[in-house]
């Protein structure tokens, strides 16, 4: 068949009711519509809840849980669909990282030319001229 982009990814699943991150991947899209069908196998449709049932489901499992709104909203629909189908939604090209596990590599400190600064800009070693 023909490959589904991302975009038709984000309608189907805006169309089902979610409210997904532009941020998650193509690769997590694909994996939260197959969830969302294992979940109504399971009589729990996610996008269905208002913000009220949506707490409610995730405090079942005993996952805090702030004020929903248009941000959070996304997040706790993955997580109670996680809960639900005990998966992840993670996909495996996320563009943006909200994982705390991950340290993301530090792109702030510009690369060591001769690799004998020290961040200060100071000589390392006593023999530096």
């Amino acid at each position: 068949g023909k490959m589904t982009t991302k975009k038709e990814l984000q309608q189907k699943l805006k169309s089902t009711g979610y409210d997904i991150s532009p941020y998650a991947s193509k690769d997590t899209l694909a994996i939260i519509l197959r969830l969302h069908v294992q979940a109504i196998e399971k009589e729990v449709n996610v996008p269905q809840l208002n913000d009220i049932e949506l707490r409610n489901g995730l405090k079942m499992h005993d996952i805090p849980v702030g004020p929903v709104t248009s941000f959070t909203r996304a997040i706790y629909q993955r997580k109670l669909l996680e809960v639900t189908t005990k998966q992840t939604t993670e996909g495996q090209d996320d563009d943006m990282e909200v994982d705390d596990h991950s340290s993301p590599v530090n792109t702030q400190n510009p690369p060591m030319r001769d690799g004998i600064r020290t961040r200060s800009g100071k000589c390392a070693f006593y023999d530096c001229d």
